[in-house]
């Protein structure tokens, strides 16, 4: 059973959120905040800002690569 303590919840989430802001290891941060959710440790709108963070880098990573093989098109010509 998680403990439930205020500082424990923004601790947790703001290791989370800084992981996901650092772009290491998305996928298995954004697991963990479901898990913690799971468990009552996070609150709905916690995973949402997960979430939301977690779609921001994997747009960002999705941009590059259209801008990427864009660049790669243009120059093969």
């Amino acid at each position: 059973m998680a403990i439930k303590s205020k500082a424990r919840h923004d601790l947790t989430l703001r290791s989370i959120k800084r992981e996901i802001a650092a772009g290491r290891d998305v996928a298995f941060w954004l697991d963990k905040a479901y898990v913690h959710y799971d468990n009552g440790l996070l609150t709905a709108d916690d995973v949402a800002e997960v979430e939301a963070l977690a779609q921001a880098y994997y747009d960002a990573l999705d941009a590059e690569d259209k801008a990427d093989a864009e660049e790669n098109v243009n120059h093969s010509f």
